[in-house]
Formats: C-alpha cells, structure tokens, sequence
C-alpha cells in the first residue's frame, strides 16, 4: 500500500487526465498525445530526454492499444504502413542519438519554432486540402522527419498524418497507419534512450498517461469516422502553437 500509494496521488491523476485528452485527440485525428504530454513534462522541468524516454514509453502502450482498436476497424493498409515505418524508425534514430550527446542549448528553441510552423500548417491544413500522388519516396521521406522530431520532442501526427492525408489517403487510413508506424518508433526510440538514462530515470508521470490513454484509445478509435474534423484538427493545431510558445520561452530562458 506505501508503494502504491507514493505513486497514485493527485499529480498520477493529472496525468490520466492528460493522458486521456491526448489520446482522444491521437486516436482520433492521429495527432496531439506527444505534443500535449511531451509539453507538461517540459514545462515542469524534466530534462529532454527523460521527456521523450517517459512519452515513447508511455505511447509504446498506447500506441498498441490504439492501434490494435485501428485494425480491427480496417483504418490500416499494409504498403505505406511499412514505408513510413521504416523512415519513421530511421528518423527516430538519428534524434535519439542526438538526444544521446548531451543537453545542447541549441535544440530546444529550434524544435519549438519548428512546431510553431507546424501548429500554423495544422490549421492551414484544415481548410486546405493539397492532394499530392502518394508514393514509396514522398512517404518514407515524411517518416524520416516525423520520426527524428518524435524523438526530440514526442512529436508524429502533426506532421506525418496531415501529410497522409495530402497524399491522397483518407482520414482513416492515414489516421490508423500513423498511430500504428508512431508505436513501432516508439519502440525504437524509448529502447535507445532508456538504455542510455536507465530505467530509474523514467517520469512517474509515464503511469498516468498510460492509465489515462488506454480508457481513450478505443473510444478514439470508434469515434474517427464520426468526430467533426475540421474543428478538431484547428483545436489540435492551436494546442500545438500554444504549447510551443510555451516550451519556446522555457528554452530560451534556460538557454539565456
């Protein structure tokens, strides 16, 4: 009961909260858990890689539960799955080992301006629809960048699901690849990092995201053909610009 109860307190049911939100938003638009729960484990202090070990973590769980919810509703197709997997976990990498050379000041104020960008495209996005032919270069091509920003910052969906959907793929099956392809980068990625931080090192924050979005995730799922697109994918894109200025002036504060 002592251990029990020095993990589960209020701050472990912030983060089912949290995780739960994030979730909703993941399975459902396939964007919004990392950028959400990455951003509260920066805002209060977690340095950089134990932010991405504890997010990746938490999202190899997540990412299984929603992802076994996106096959059993037939939102997956197998060729492109794979292509973006293998850049994603390419990407993935190279972050990770970045990750791995120590803290440098550098980083952290780019990767926020970058999602800033990103949080603006979300939101062009979803008024916007650029149909471009998808192909084996285009894709792995996305999987590669979305993969080293899942490793730096927790970030995929923004990124590698909206660029699905211009390729063409409907909402559901960019949706269902990129929760399945993010899983197997967070794989990949929490394997690295937690071999370089140990284990010990790990957020307890991990078990509330986890708690709270293995509730969501086959909710997210069912509801991804229903849920109104358009305004959540806005929502999801101003999370994305508020929380980045929020971790953009915590870097340049620990950078000045």
């Amino acid at each position: 009961m002592d251990f029990l109860s020095s993990w589960v307190d209020l701050s472990t049911l912030m983060f089912v909260a949290i995780g739960f939100f994030a979730q909703l938003c993941d399975g459902a638009l396939g964007m919004g858990f990392g950028v959400i729960s990455s951003t509260v484990l920066t805002l209060i202090g977690l340095p950089r890689e134990i932010v991405s070990a504890t997010v990746n973590g938490a999202k190899i769980l997540t990412g299984t539960a929603s992802s076994v919810s996106h096959l059993a509703y037939h939102n997956v197709q197998w060729r492109p799955l794979l292509v973006l997997a293998l850049g994603g976990v390419t990407g993935g990498l190279c972050g990770a080992w970045l990750l791995t050379r120590g803290d440098n000041p550098y980083v952290g104020p780019i990767v926020s301006g970058y999602l800033i960008f990103v949080g603006i495209y979300i939101i062009w996005k979803a008024s916007n629809v650029e149909r471009l032919q998808i192909n084996a270069v285009r894709t792995a091509g996305v999987g590669l960048a979305a993969g080293f920003l899942e490793s730096v910052a927790g970030v995929w969906g923004p990124l590698a699901t909206s660029n699905l959907v211009a390729f063409g793929l409907p909402a559901r099956i960019a949706v269902g690849i990129g929760n399945v392809a993010e899983t197997l980068v967070a794989v990949v990625v929490f394997t690295v990092l937690v071999n370089h931080i140990g284990f010990d090192q790990l957020s307890r924050a991990a078990v509330g995201l986890v708690i709270g979005s293995l509730v969501a995730a086959p909710l997210a799922a069912r509801l991804t053909s229903q849920l109104p697109k358009r305004r959540l994918t806005i929502g999801v894109g101003v999370i994305v610009i508020v929380s980045s200025l929020l971790r953009l002036a915590r870097d340049l504060k620990l950078f000045g």
